[in-house]
């Protein structure tokens, strides 16, 4: 019976409550000129354009560190067209070229090498008119490579492009 009895009281109450904010919202949107709502939409409509920009912004820093970083681990002989990125599960997807099939060995012998790649998977390369190497590869990279204050660190070991691991001659 209490029960019963406290339930009726809890919705009247919540009847009263709901009410008294319908009151307040319709109250709300009497204040202020038909001009000040304009604006006040104009201001809403320029934060979301920079709160979608912060998010650019954002991907920008971990995309700049996975670019700079495959920069600093790619040969000069090797040329690439595709590039995909998936950071939830820090795959990153490469097509390219390269010169020949020396340079694609040496390539992926770095690649594999390199502490930051966990798994490196080959999923097709041919041999292209006048020699030239077409491939596909598939990385799995430490999560780590996607924080950009570790940008620097990443960056410091030998690579190709520093000329202190292998030759580069084919």
């Amino acid at each position: 019976m209490v029960s019963i009895l406290c339930y009726f009281i809890f919705n009247v109450k919540n009847f009263y409550q709901r009410k008294n904010v319908e009151e307040l919202n319709i109250a709300l949107e009497s204040v202020g000129t038909d001009q000040q709502k304009d604006f006040e939409k104009e201001v809403s409509n320029y934060q979301k354009k920079v709160d979608d920009f912060m998010g650019l912004l954002k991907n920008r820093k971990f995309v700049s560190t996975v670019f700079s970083f495959m920069e600093q681990q790619t040969f000069f002989n090797i040329w690439f067209d595709k590039f995909t990125m998936n950071r939830r599960d820090a795959e990153v997807d490469l097509s390219g070229q390269a010169e020949n099939m020396a340079a694609f060995s040496r390539q992926v012998a770095t690649l594999e090498r390199n502490e930051n790649i966990k798994k490196i998977t080959v999923l097709n390369s041919k041999l292209g008119d006048l020699g030239v190497v077409q491939f596909n590869l598939n990385l799995i990279m430490d999560p780590k490579i996607f924080d950009s204050s570790l940008q620097s660190s990443l960056l410091e070991v030998a690579t190709p492009s520093s000329g202190q691991i292998l030759n580069t001659e084919p």
